[in-house]
């Protein structure tokens, strides 16, 4: 029999997110799974938006003009929080609500097409992430997504799983992003820091740390071929880790161009 929390499950972040810091998530989805949001009223959630709540309300007018019936439901765990964004609140197009990772403890059904836990399960035990993901997916309709990952404080650097609710009802692993906006120079091994939390403590494990050494040799290649620009070599790299390596890269333009480099892998279970 399956128990029902009627508390918040989770525990309060840090909170400190910058304006825009999390634009380069944002940005891709509406590049890349733009299909998600764009028919009936789809409702998205943003766990654990902070102390202020900008990071929700930015998502919400990002992909906006995907659907102009677009809900948001911004959840914290930390009451005082919720109390403060509710000057944004406009029911039932944007609400904030207390809640945790149980989210159906606050909702009528299964019907989230979009899930966000941005740097939130950072500050968790790596064993406390698989349980994490999938209470939240509870609340996900067939079809949709959970993001999660990490960025640099600036939002210049971020890397995040995307998971997908399975018609099974399971929550499959679908892509690992890469991100960067090209305005510093960068090496692999910069990612590192930011890896998703399931991922972080393996970096120097066998596979991710073959993928950074392919990808650090595929940069070096562009270099000695004469790419110079950070864009230039950021998509040549791209395609030398597909066709010299062999890695599942996703190598439409528009997404290197934007700064993406998609791995269809997990890298490590």
């Amino acid at each position: 029999m399956t128990i029902r929390h009627t508390r918040p499950i989770g525990q309060p972040t840090r909170g400190k997110t910058a304006l825009n810091r999390l634009r380069q998530i944002d940005t891709y989805i509406a590049l890349a799974w733009s299909s998600v949001l764009t028919n009936g009223q789809p409702l998205i959630v943003d766990v654990g938006y902070g102390t202020q709540a900008w990071t929700a309300l930015e998502m919400f007018e990002r992909w906006l003009p995907l659907n102009r019936n677009l809900n948001l439901l911004g959840v914290e765990i930390d009451p005082a929080r919720v109390l403060a964004a509710q000057v944004y609140a406009q029911p039932p197009t944007i609400e904030f609500k207390l809640g945790g990772f149980n989210l159906l403890n606050i909702l009528i059904m299964s019907n989230v097409r979009l899930i966000r836990a941005y740097n939130v399960l950072r500050q968790y035990k790596e064993e406390d992430v698989s349980a994490a993901l999938n209470t939240m997916a509870d609340s996900l309709a067939i079809g949709g997504l959970l993001i999660e990952g990490t960025s640099n404080p600036t939002g210049r650097l971020v890397v995040f799983d995307i998971y997908r609710k399975t018609q099974y009802k399971m929550l499959v692993h679908q892509e690992l992003v890469f991100g960067t906006n090209f305005r510093e120079g960068l090496t692999p091994v910069d990612f590192q820091a930011v890896l998703p939390k399931r991922l972080i403590h393996h970096a120097h494990d066998q596979a991710p740390a073959a993928f950074f050494d392919a990808w650090q040799r595929s940069l070096t290649v562009a270099k000695s071929a004469g790419k110079i620009g950070l864009r230039q070599q950021w998509i040549f790299a791209a395609y030398h880790l597909r066709e010299r390596f062999g890695y599942s890269i996703d190598l439409r333009k528009r997404i290197l161009r934007r700064g993406y480099l998609v791995l269809r892998s997990p890298l490590y279970p």
